[in-house]
């Protein structure tokens, strides 16, 4: 997927986890992504805060794509710290379909 292929992740080596990744704008419109973060010190997943990146965009990319920049304040850094990112969708993605059992019957 588009966000995955693009996500970015760096920290400061302080406090401060920084991401960049894009998703299509179309995509978007539907069902929005949100970026987690989790360590494997404390294992629970941390939304990361987000911003659309529209000034100093790059110029390779297409505009049908958002562009993201998420931030986080992390409290564990060192050697043997791992940090594993995820996308999830905004909302619930289900799908339905009604059946008419009778109709699918022999005569």
């Amino acid at each position: 997927s588009i966000p995955m292929k693009s996500l970015s992740c760096y920290n400061d080596y302080n406090s401060q986890m920084t991401c960049t990744w894009m998703e299509h704008s179309e995509a978007h419109a539907l069902v929005a992504m949100i970026l987690y973060q989790r360590d494997n010190i404390i294992m629970e997943n941390k939304e990361m805060l987000c911003k659309n990146q529209t000034e100093n965009d790059l110029q390779e990319a297409p505009d049908s794509y958002v562009h993201w920049v998420c931030r986080n304040t992390a409290n564990n850094f060192g050697i043997g710290v791992y940090d594993t990112y995820s996308f999830k969708p905004n909302k619930m993605l289900q799908a339905e379909l009604n059946v008419d059992l009778f109709q699918n019957g022999k005569d």
